[in-house]
């Protein structure tokens, strides 16, 4: 095991876009992933920050144990992290994190029990994240539709140009028919 004198590592949960979910669902989707920043003591200038290795957990192993143990318990969460969503003030998010609420669609999915535990608001709340992941779901059917559209324009506009290229072809190829044609007769 390297000797670990004088370096230190701070494990932390992120949100990590995930560019294909986001554009599929035309919302931004996120997934937490464990991250690690390495640094020296004494020495500003140099850090890693990087998504957690294997060795980074060994290497590790106490600073990583206490992360896991304090961290929150909650499940891995995906989909759009409430501060992702600009109806809510940084306030309400927190205030939704302290009773485990995470996400819009968790937000959106709030039992009648849970919204009285929120108090005043909640439903306008849920009522708002269900409209915007509904929207977020049109806006992504309209998109794809879009860019459906804009293949098959490009689908007939090629076909129109090979069109167009059979015909001065066939008209090049009776002319030069017409020709040998009138050739033959005269003589």
């Amino acid at each position: 095991m390297p000797d670990n004198t004088g370096i230190y590592a701070s494990f932390s949960l992120e949100p990590v876009e995930q560019t294909f979910l986001t554009e599929k669902e035309g919302r931004p989707i996120f997934a937490d992933k464990e991250f690690v920043r390495i640094f020296i003591a004494g020495d500003k200038h140099t850090e890693v920050y990087r998504e957690v290795t294997d060795n980074d957990k060994q290497r590790f192993a106490d600073a990583y144990k206490r992360f896991k143990e304090g961290a929150e318990a909650r499940e891995q969460l995906t989909g759009t992290p409430l501060s992702q969503w600009p109806y809510l003030k940084p306030s309400q998010i927190k205030e939704m994190e302290a009773v485990n609420i995470y996400t819009v669609e968790q937000l959106a999915a709030l039992s009648d029990t849970a919204k009285q535990k929120i108090g005043m608001g909640a439903n306008e709340l849920t009522a708002a994240a269900r409209a915007y992941l509904a929207t977020a779901e049109n806006s992504s059917a309209a998109s794809a539709f879009a860019a459906e559209n804009e293949r098959l324009k490009g689908e007939v506009t090629r076909l129109q140009e090979q069109m167009r290229e059979m015909a001065l072809r066939f008209e090049a190829i009776e002319k030069d028919g017409e020709g040998k044609g009138r050739s033959r007769q005269a003589a």
